[in-house]
């Protein structure tokens, strides 16, 4: 399978598609593909043209398709929500993208990618899927060594360690942490774990699911430095407390063996990514038992007056001990 960044490096070079199918929700990786295709294959100052078939309906989109210019002037043409193709306009895109016009590129966005069913298998016949899912830590580190290397950049491992660490949740968030980095560089920088703690310092980055990370994977000093960042910028202790049930509800149920692999969790990608692991660290009884405290924890946070910061301690400090 053609990963993204080849997907990248072949518009880069010359090599478009008149077609293509971007299947996955991160935005960062949807604009950044449909930016270099705009820039390959329109002249300098040309633009895009952009349909959303909840307002336009795919007649519009394939209206325009259809037309021919006497003046043959390229387009790029960039359909969202196309999962309302469907019946006989479903029949007619597949129609064309059997015999494209040359001065046209059609980027058909998906939000979810669905490779066995639907028009995403129909079209992976016909056109390039690219793979616009927001990455797994691992591909993560790929992308951000790729999009690196594309500025003339260089980037410290144990830099790109930290980053992903702290701001691994999508490729966009990412990006624009390098782009902060790289702008107190010269050209051919390079990016060391100091620029890192320094642009995104735990303390001002911390987010809830940096602690939900740290608490699958029982850190217990990470958990609790976490935590008290998180109070102390403001989170809502009842948020704090719902975010783990979040974790470990996901954790009891995979344990239970009552939820399909890849199905929603209602958590990220690197905390999802981190399931199995955790699974190795809690067994199940004491997932159950951190689910009854929370509970526990969340009556009484809403029901007594209480200073919530030493009842969180509390709380995460046993959840990453010992729990019985």
């Amino acid at each position: 399978m053609v990963t993204y960044e080849d997907s990248v490096r072949k518009v880069q070079a010359g090599e478009i598609e008149p077609a293509y199918l971007l299947a996955g929700s991160d935005a960062f990786l949807q604009e950044f593909f449909i930016d270099a295709v705009v820039e390959g294959f329109l002249p300098a100052g040309a633009r895009k043209r952009v349909f959303s078939l909840d307002d336009d309906g795919p007649e519009a989109v394939l209206a325009d398709l259809s037309a021919y210019s006497l003046f043959q002037e390229r387009q790029v043409l960039v359909v969202r929500n196309t999962s309302q193709i469907a019946g006989k306009a479903r029949e007619e895109l597949l129609t064309y993208v059997k015999s494209p016009h040359p001065d046209k590129c059609l980027l058909l966005v998906k939000e979810e990618h669905q490779s066995a069913k639907g028009l995403q298998k129909a079209l992976s016949k016909l056109i390039p899927i690219v793979d616009t899912r927001p990455p797994f830590p691992e591909k993560l580190r790929s992308w951000a060594n790729y999009y690196a290397k594309s500025k003339g950049m260089q980037l410290q491992p144990e830099a790109l360690d930290l980053l992903v660490e702290l701001v691994g949740d999508s490729a966009g968030h990412v990006v624009s942490e390098l782009e902060k980095i790289f702008s107190q560089l010269d050209a051919g920088g390079e990016v060391t774990v100091e620029l890192v703690e320094a642009q995104v310092a735990p303390d001002k980055a911390a987010q809830l699911w940096h602690l939900q990370l740290a608490v699958s994977r029982r850190e217990m000093e990470p958990s609790l430095r976490l935590l008290v960042a998180l109070l102390e910028h403001g989170a809502q202790p009842a948020g704090i407390v719902s975010s783990l049930a979040a974790l470990f509800g996901q954790l009891l149920f995979m344990q239970s063996a009552t939820t399909a692999e890849g199905s929603y969790t209602g958590l990220n990608k690197p905390v999802t990514a981190g399931l199995p692991h955790m699974g190795t660290l809690y067994r199940p009884e004491e997932t159950a038992l951190v689910l009854r405290r929370l509970l526990a924890v969340d009556a009484r946070l809403k029901s007594v007056s209480v200073e919530p910061g030493p009842v969180l301690v509390a709380l995460v400090a046993a959840i990453c001990g010992e729990t019985g």
